[in-house]
């Protein structure tokens, strides 16, 4: 194990963390959120159900490979001390830019314009394309491999409930999330501004700032010990 990192056994415990923790990178616009972007005004609120299930399943993939496929390479102390390292890293990249960012009001929602500059697509279009905007993101692999992986082996540790818990909280965010944008974006941004964007993903970056410094230290430890 690790010895980070989740909370405690409790199974609600660990789902709400993986909640909270998923957070800044959900917020944080890239590929899904352009889908989002390109098919809500045309679709509806129920484009971030459709992109979220798409996103979901691969992620599914995802932690099944790590919890069952890949657990007994990623458990190496050697390799899970270079994995703190780089999650840490990243945390901190991460958490730092969604600050930096916030503080000064660099994210917005969409523009009339820019919901206009797109072409419709079927509901199984928008569902492929959740999974499509997914893996072609290479931040989404370094996320799952240096970051969740942590949490995941320390879960497996406990049992399955823990990470289902884990995977469940998880992708809750990207429903909750992605349903709201394609709702904000449909109703013309009146029920989300841009301050409060920004206030949330600053909020959302000292919490990853957090996680980061509790990697390395975790990273650190296993160089020294």
């Amino acid at each position: 194990m690790y010895g980070i990192m989740l909370p405690s056994a409790s199974i609600p415990a660990i789902f709400f963390f993986a909640f909270s923790m998923a957070i800044g990178a959900v917020l944080s616009p890239g590929p899904v959120t352009t889908a989002l972007i390109s098919q809500s005004p045309r679709l509806g609120w129920i484009t971030g159900p459709l992109v979220s299930t798409g996103h979901a399943l691969t992620e599914l993939v995802m932690a099944g490979l790590i919890t069952f496929g890949l657990s007994g390479f990623l458990s190496q102390p050697a390799l899970q001390t270079a994995i703190a390292l780089l999650g840490g890293a990243l945390l901190l990249w991460m958490g730092a830019g969604f600050v930096r960012n916030g503080v000064k009001g660099k994210y917005h929602l969409p523009t009339q314009e820019e919901k206009e500059a797109t072409k419709p697509m079927s509901r199984k279009q928008v569902l492929g394309m959740g999974v499509l905007t997914t893996i072609s993101n290479p931040f989404w692999y370094a996320w799952w491999i240096t970051v969740a992986s942590v949490y995941l082996l320390d879960a497996r540790e406990m049992g399955m409930l823990p990470v289902l818990a884990f995977y469940f909280g998880h992708i809750s965010v990207d429903y909750l999330w992605n349903t709201l944008l394609s709702t904000v974006i449909g109703s013309g941004g009146k029920l989300f501004s841009n301050r409060v964007y920004n206030i949330l993903m600053a909020v959302c970056g000292s919490y990853l700032l957090y996680l980061g410094v509790q990697f390395l230290l975790t990273g650190f430890t296993g160089i020294k010990g």
